[in-house]
């Protein structure tokens, strides 16, 4: 006499088996997946999940009774296909989804470059008809501009500054470049130039005493004095002070640090920051001063 085992009933989904659960669905699930664009399969696991089928696209899917019941289901294959549609739009290929990020997938773009794009950026892209830029193809292209201008690109900015690479002059001399600037071949060799950029320079420090608005300016020029007495358009009423410069050896490198400069006190001081509103045309600049006796007490310039 031949036995048989009986194995329990199971359904496919995704590459993984899912046992059926033994208790009939509720009369009113059919027509409410039915109506949301599904099949209602049956129950899978436990009594709390269901297997559903698209309408759309035949793909299958493990989904919770209460996300039937009380939500909109979603269709992964769907959204898949929408978002390869939208790579595709773009001339690019999904490849894979993103194993950190639910939102991140992996795009083959024309020039055989694999790039992580979060879907969502692809799909408005697709819907704007903009392109998806390649990193790779963006450095060699940076690379190629500045070599037209005697220029080399050496990689990431030193100050890791947004829109700016390090570039080498044909002298040797490296430093920071705008990359826009470099496009255009606007760009000068802080140490082989004959302007300002390779001549020495100075960042500075002066105390301005704006009537009821005592404010300290930064900044950097080649020569300092001209710069206060003349430049900043300051009434000759008021009194001003130089507190302190510092010699540098090209204008490149004064601007270098000026900027730094400001960018520490941007993030660590902003309360000591005077925006241009507070003092207008009473100094001829576009940026911002610092209040007088709070920056000079913090940089220890008292006396």
């Amino acid at each position: 006499m031949t036995h048989h085992t009986r194995l329990p009933s199971a359904v496919l989904v995704d590459g993984a088996s899912h046992l059926v659960f033994p208790l009939a669905p509720d009369p009113s699930w059919p027509a409410i997946a039915e109506a949301k664009g599904f099949d209602l399969i049956t129950r899978v696991t436990d009594r709390y999940r269901c297997v559903l089928r698209c309408h759309a696209c035949g793909t299958k899917a493990v989904v919770r009774i209460n996300v039937l019941r009380d939500h909109q289901p979603l269709c992964h294959g769907c959204i898949y296909q929408r978002r390869a549609t939208a790579a595709l739009a773009l001339g690019a290929e999904l490849i894979a989804a993103d194993a950190g990020s639910r939102h991140y997938g992996h795009s083959r773009l024309r020039c055989g470059h694999v790039v992580r794009r979060q879907y969502l950026r692809v799909e408005k892209a697709a819907a704007g008809g903009h392109a998806i830029d390649c990193e790779a193809c963006r450095e060699i292209r940076y690379g190629t501009e500045a070599r037209h201008f005697g220029w080399t690109l050496d990689g990431p900015a030193r100050g890791r500054r947004p829109g700016y690479r390090s570039y080498r002059h044909g002298c040797g001399h490296a430093q920071d470049v705008s990359i826009g600037n470099m496009a255009w071949g606007d760009a000068s060799c802080g140490a082989c130039a004959q302007n300002w950029a390779g001549k020495p320079s100075y960042v500075y420090l002066f105390k301005i005493d704006l009537p009821g608005l005592p404010v300290v300016k930064m900044g950097y020029s080649a020569r300092p004095a001209k710069r206060l007495r003349h430049q900043l358009g300051i009434a000759r009423g008021v009194r001003t002070e130089i507190l302190r410069v510092m010699l540098l050896s090209s204008g490149n490198a004064a601007v270098r640090e000026e900027s730094a400069c400001h960018r520490a006190m941007r993030e660590r001081h902003a309360h000591l920051i005077v925006p241009k509103p507070m003092f207008g045309d009473a100094i001829n600049t576009q940026g911002r001063c610092d209040p007088c006796q709070p920056a000079i007490q913090y940089l220890g310039l008292g006396r």
